[in-house]
């Protein structure tokens, strides 16, 4: 048992860091370079037509219709999962980031 619970912590990614007003375009380009993927996943909402905070972004979860503009945007590496939260209706900014699954 041991021996398994070694190699699945060996797998985990550690969390990108979480740049403080960044651009989502610039972040995302950040997190392709380090070899983290976009990944869609099942249940994930569909973007709205227009919507330039997610078109073209097959990472998108979910983003608000109103209020602050809040996306949520799932990215993967090895094993682990993360989710990105973005704030804003015209420029999308990085608001916050955490671990959905395997990481360290």
């Amino acid at each position: 048992m041991l021996a398994f619970a070694a190699s699945v912590a060996f797998a985990a990614e550690a969390l990108p860091g979480l740049p403080k007003q960044r651009d989502y375009g610039q972040f995302r380009v950040s997190l392709i370079k380090q070899g983290w993927q976009p990944t869609k996943l099942p249940g994930a909402d569909e973007c709205w037509e227009g919507d330039k905070r997610c078109t073209g972004r097959a990472e998108m979860f979910a983003c608000a219709g109103t209020g602050a503009a809040n996306c949520l945007f799932i990215w993967k590496k090895a094993g682990t999962l993360i989710e990105v939260a973005t704030k804003g209706e015209e420029q999308a900014m990085v608001s916050g980031l955490r671990c959905r699954e395997g990481c360290k």
